[in-house]
């Protein structure tokens, strides 16, 4: 479980920094805006608010709905939805055609992270030694640096990223392991 954990929490966290190096320009190219532009720039900045705070406000309404959701169906089921959730819909939001879909999106991803604060929140302390319980708090924290290294890496490669679909394999693949893997008794 911590492993798998861990794995979610790397991915959720090189989404979440994914998006912040893909928001303006995916808010500039569906508004059909000129970054360069002053008069649209305000805009840009405005709609591209809009879409992290609907984001935000799916991370909140999904630690609430996969909490409860958790306690009734185990952790292990849970978090291999919310590894699904954050990854279907952040692959999806390529397909936006407007701001308000691709909010919408990122929304429904938002519900995905927020599950995973969930799953994650007892991965570290659930059947561990006393002694071992900080390394593995530690292990499973350190893994959201590496996922922020790798955004970072991958927006230097990308110099002109767009929609980050494809980055959210790893994350699908992850989940479709833990469920394989992993009894519902988690």
């Amino acid at each position: 479980m911590l492993v798998v954990a861990s794995l979610g929490w790397l991915f959720d966290t090189m989404d979440q920094q994914l998006f912040n190096l893909a928001r303006r320009p995916a808010i500039v190219e569906l508004l059909g805006a000129h970054s360069a532009n002053a008069a649209t720039s305000g805009q840009v900045a405005e709609y591209a608010g809009y879409a992290t705070m609907i984001f935000m406000m799916g991370w909140a309404s999904g630690g609430v709905f996969f909490g409860i959701l958790g306690d009734r169906i185990g952790r292990a089921k849970t978090m291999m939805m919310t590894i699904l959730f954050y990854s279907v819909f952040t692959g999806l939001s390529v397909f936006s055609t407007s701001v308000w879909d691709f909010s919408v999106y990122r929304f429904l991803t938002g519900l995905g992270v927020g599950g995973q604060f969930f799953c994650r929140r007892g991965a570290g302390r659930r059947d561990r030694a006393d002694r071992a319980r900080p390394y593995a708090l530690g292990w499973l924290q350190a893994s959201s640096s590496v996922g922020n290294m790798l955004a970072a890496l991958i927006g230097i490669a990308l110099a002109n990223w767009s929609n980050p679909d494809p980055s959210e394999a790893p994350g699908a693949t992850c989940s479709w392991w833990a469920r394989c893997r992993l009894s519902s008794a988690c």
